[in-house]
């Protein structure tokens, strides 16, 4: 083709071509390298670097893209991200919108495990203090694992022989993406108002699962399922991998079983041991109650020989009664002859003392009478001189009253108060004045 013949574009148009060809022909791409620079703006979006020795890809995760491994996002780790190529127009750049990252190697996955395992334990979630105590004697069992493997298995004969007991089992897939998430809804179920009410909530949990690599047994480091395991209110044993295999759930879980058979052994008592112990009991309890008997019937046996007959003995109460009746008897006789002679005693003594009244009395009356005869003579001595002398003042108070001179035609004035008015100059102005002569009274009022 000549030049003169290619195609002309704008930037623009060659900018959204570029753009439409990448998001076509690279709709999701995996790719491998080591993380660089990492930024964290306050738009909440993540900004990084994916390096190899001679490469570096822009890479963004948008604010609302859920990843499960959020903490593989810092600058040093191998990881392998999953998403959908695109490029920016306004700079000729491109980059990987990123929808998953996952670890490259147990390189990444050790160091992401340290550094969460150091946050939990510093918010001690793996504390003593915070851990359950086990029931000595559960009477049922959940058990959170697969269905499909030897593990569930394995557990209901590990029950079966050593201490039978109901068994819920809540299914979940043990590796994966979803594993984490269905132990932490099996947790969610047994913990239910509704399943304590249909009585499936059982005494314990054990969660379960057989060995794997580090890899699958990854999903048992989750932080969500280690805080679900931790807010626990049923006491819950992990059994997960083998002995040498160490999750953070087996931190906080209250109990860690090294084998799913373990946590059996664990959770559930021996039978032929208790079977054991209660023929233990049985046996000794049956020698103390024996030997108890055997000292009780002697003690019994000694009380017995010191016992005398009872025939014996209702004699011997009988001529005690009698004896105190007639003790009882001369008491009372004594008792009552001494008050009877009290009585008389007393009886001379107070005929002594009326004699003796009556003769105050009379004496008393003579006395009286005499007091009476005197007392009614001076009153009556006393009452006609006063009525002398009260009749001799009644005739002096006659001669000397005013009234006797009113009857020789003179008169009395008297002003508003009462006052005699003697002369014409002891009236001021207009005055109200009362007359008065031998035949009655009249009112008057003076001019100015």
């Amino acid at each position: 083709m000549k030049r003169e013949n290619i195609p002309e574009f704008t930037v623009t148009t060659l900018s959204q071509s570029i753009k439409r060809t990448l998001e076509t022909q690279f709709e999701y791409v995996r790719v491998k390298g080591e993380l660089g620079r990492v930024s964290r703006p306050a738009s909440g979006h993540i900004y990084f670097d994916l390096k190899d020795e001679r490469s570096i890809l822009a890479s963004v995760v948008w604010r609302g893209t859920k990843i499960t491994e959020r903490d593989l996002i810092e600058e040093g780790n191998e990881v392998v991200l999953v998403g959908r190529l695109s490029s920016f127009p306004g700079h000729s750049r491109y980059q990987i919108i990123v929808e998953d990252i996952q670890a490259s190697g147990v390189g990444a996955l050790l160091a992401m495990l340290n550094k969460r395992r150091e946050k939990l334990a510093g918010e001690g979630l793996f504390s003593k203090e915070k851990k359950l105590n086990l029931p000595n004697y559960p009477l049922s069992v959940g058990v959170i694992t697969s269905i499909s493997g030897a593990v569930l298995k394995d557990i209901l004969n590990r029950v079966e022989a050593r201490f039978h007991v109901k068994v819920i089992v809540f299914p979940v897939t043990v590796q994966g993406d979803n594993c984490a998430t269905e132990v932490i809804e099996g947790i969610d179920f047994f913990h239910q108002e509704k399943v304590e009410i249909r009585g499936l909530r059982p005494d314990l949990l054990i969660i379960a699962r057989g060995g794997g690599s580090f890899e699958d047994l990854w999903p048992f480091n989750d932080e969500k399922l280690v805080r679900a395991v931790s807010e626990a209110k049923i006491p819950i044993i992990s059994a997960i991998g083998h002995e040498t295999d160490t999750t953070l759930i087996d931190l906080v879980a209250d109990k860690r079983a090294p084998t799913p058979t373990a946590a059996v052994e664990i959770a559930l008592p021996s039978r032929t041991e208790i079977l054991g112990q209660l023929n233990y009991l049985s046996t000794s309890l049956k020698h103390i109650v024996d030997k108890r008997t055997f000292l009780k019937i002697s003690l019994l046996n000694q009380f017995a020989a010191k016992l005398k007959n009872p025939y014996q003995n209702l004699n011997d109460m009988k001529k005690s009664l009698t004896m105190n009746v007639m003790k009882l008897d001369n008491l009372i006789k004594d008792a009552f002859s001494l008050m009877t002679n009290r009585i008389k005693l007393l009886d001379k003594d107070l005929s002594s003392k009326l004699k003796q009244i009556f003769y105050f009395v009379n004496d008393t009356k003579t006395r009286v009478a005499l007091l009476d005869k005197a007392a009614i003579k001076h009153l009556s001595n006393g009452f006609s001189k006063k009525s002398e002398d009260l009749l001799s003042l009644s005739r002096l108070l006659e001669s000397v009253s005013y009234k006797k001179v009113l009857f020789r035609g003179y008169s009395v004035i008297r002003d508003e108060e009462k006052k005699i008015v003697s002369s014409k100059s002891q009236l001021k102005g207009e005055s109200a004045l009362t007359v008065e002569w031998s035949d009655g009274k009249i009112k008057v009022r003076t001019d100015k």
